[in-house]
């Protein structure tokens, strides 16, 4: 299990392969510009568990409503940090 970390825009190629490279255990989690993933649809490009960074998605004029996945507030975040095993940013 792993930790990736997406903090750029859907305009970064890179954030895009770590996306497609996360696999069914690992937890993906969309903070700073990476909330704009959220747009996309994420679920064919990976399977693993997707989560947004509440606070940041919120801080981009988003309503909670608008989460295509589960948000997280740091609390959250730290028990990801935590829980998993490998960390990719």
């Amino acid at each position: 299990m792993a930790l990736v970390l997406i903090k750029y825009g859907i305009n970064n190629p890179v954030e895009k392969l770590k996306i497609e490279s996360a696999k069914d255990n690992d937890s993906v989690v969309l903070i700073q510009d990476g909330v704009y993933w959220n747009l996309q649809d994420l679920s064919s490009l990976t399977k693993a568990n997707i989560y947004i960074l509440k606070e940041d998605f919120l801080a981009r004029g988003y309503k909670e409503d608008e989460a295509n996945h589960k948000l997280i507030d740091y609390d959250g975040f730290i028990e990801l940090v935590e829980k998993e095993e490998k960390f990719i940013g």
